[in-house]
């Protein structure tokens, strides 16, 4: 069982692995990132939740971009009680370095052609290995909020991923990274308490247009947060 707002907490360690990679292949003098941090979002829903009352702190040390925490720290009266990582839901951009003996680094930016689904599915397992590093235990909440600027993503699509089960064992590498995919996502729906999908509105402003429940106790919370509307509450049990 998750923890509460109120009290308790969890003995569950298991960890999101990481599929095995080939790196003999990779091409020696390049290095690839995903770029899909916005700092406006993170800011926004740091404001959203202290309009709840929660006190926030900022986790990433510096400027790292790629940090391995969650973005944001939740706390009431001085105590901690929830983690939160904001995901912005876009195409990705991808960057690349590619390193020349005798002339200056290359860089080259392109989008992602890869389709809303799998781009979804990539933000969640980030998401799950971000909170499961900082909150390995699940001693404190786990909050994620989904700001979608995707006209491609829709709520809908985050309960179909979830909903998805391991797929029958089969061989290849493709086989494998969807089984992987699947059981990380899995993960997420068994770690993380809440999920709020919303939307950019005016003003640095976020509107909740759907709110994920897999913590029953924190269900009078998400009507508060979601302004007492059910039709905007989607209550899931956490994966087994």
């Amino acid at each position: 069982m998750s923890p509460s707002l109120a009290s308790g907490s969890s003995k569950e360690t298991d960890e999101t692995a990481l599929p095995n990679v080939d790196l003999s292949k990779a091409m020696r003098g390049v290095h690839a990132h995903r770029m899909g941090e916005n700092t406006e979002d993170e800011q926004s829903a740091a404001s959203y939740w202290q309009g709840l009352g929660f006190a926030v702190e900022f986790l990433e040390r510096g400027n790292d971009r790629f940090s391995r925490l969650p973005d944001l720290r939740l706390l009431r009266d001085g105590n901690p009680v929830a983690y939160c990582e904001v995901k912005t839901i876009q195409q990705h951009i991808r960057e690349t370095h590619i390193l020349h003996e005798e002339r200056e680094v290359e860089v080259r930016v392109e989008w992602s052609s890869a389709p809303a689904e799998e781009r979804l599915s990539t933000d969640l397992v980030t998401t799950i290995r971000q909170l499961n590093y900082e909150n390995p235990d699940h001693s404190l909440l786990n909050f994620v909020v989904l700001v979608n600027r995707d006209p491609e993503s829709a709520p809908e699509l985050l309960t179909k991923l979830l909903a998805k089960q391991l797929p029958k064992a089969k061989r290849g590498i493709k086989a494998k990274h969807e089984s992987w995919t699947v059981e990380a996502i899995q993960t997420f729906r068994r770690k993380v308490d809440l999920c709020l999908w919303v939307s950019p509105a005016p003003e640095k402003r976020l509107a909740v247009e759907a709110c994920l429940l897999f913590n029953p106790a924190l269900f009078s919370f998400a009507e508060e947060i979601t302004g007492q509307r059910r039709d905007k509450l989607i209550s899931l049990d956490p994966a087994a």
